[in-house]
């Protein structure tokens, strides 16, 4: 099986697991911004490794094309489908309206992509449907407006936000250019900037936290 990973694309493919494993990790323990962050980066790298696979199409060996297909699509549905859903329950604190956001996010990304696995793009190279690759840039653009709304009402409109995106992802009224050629390199680059914003954002509200708790800390021994 590791053998199919000695393929450049499939390699790319791989490593983006990497990110994403750590994306979870960070968010599932409180660093959602910076968990955020490390997904943006398996979110390039997903566009990466089709665009070299393209390239050495010629030269991969037997088999290699289609197990990084169903590699890709794995990293689709992680990146795409689950990261999104668990920062979604975790920014609802478990609420009535996040279980039914992550309910539409994950029986939409399921059957948008199996729709995209069954019929790929359409002859002019575009998207049927908000491509699920959209969802972690939400979650970013979401996370770094997060200062601008009310602390009680970012659960709501993070929620709201992602039911109509599930909605977008499985209407045949939307066609979406796919990311490939020149666009790629462009995508890259604002991915790495937006990382980088939200992961600062993370660290200082990491420090503000353990600043209040440590405030809290020093009240409670004076009070003792």
């Amino acid at each position: 099986m590791l053998i199919y990973l000695r393929d450049y694309a499939n390699a790319i493919t791989a490593t983006s697991f990497v990110f994403a494993i750590l994306g979870l990790f960070l968010a599932l323990n409180g660093h959602i911004e910076i968990g955020t962050a490390s997904m943006l980066w398996m979110w390039f790298l997903d566009h990466w490794d089709g665009h070299v696979a393209r390239k050495t199409s010629d030269s991969r060996r037997p088999g290699a094309a289609d197990f990084g297909k169903c590699l890709d699509g794995f990293g689709d549905f992680m990146h795409g489908v689950i990261f999104p859903s668990v920062v979604v329950v975790l920014v609802g604190q478990g609420g009535v309206l996040s279980l039914v956001a992550i309910l539409a996010l994950i029986m939409a990304g399921a059957i948008r992509l199996s729709y995209f696995e069954s019929f790929g793009l359409t002859s002019d190279a575009k998207f049927t449907g908000i491509p699920v690759s959209y969802d972690t840039p939400l979650v970013a653009i979401l996370l770094m407006a997060r200062p601008g709304f009310p602390v009680a009402a970012f659960p709501t409109v993070f929620a709201l936000a992602f039911i109509a995106l599930a909605m977008l992802h499985v209407t045949t009224a939307v066609k979406v250019p796919a990311i490939r050629g020149r666009a790629i390199p462009s995508a890259t680059i604002l991915a790495v900037v937006i990382s980088v914003v939200l992961a600062r954002q993370g660290l200082i509200g990491a420090a503000s936290d353990d600043s209040c708790r440590a405030l809290e800390t020093i009240g409670g021994r004076e009070n003792e």
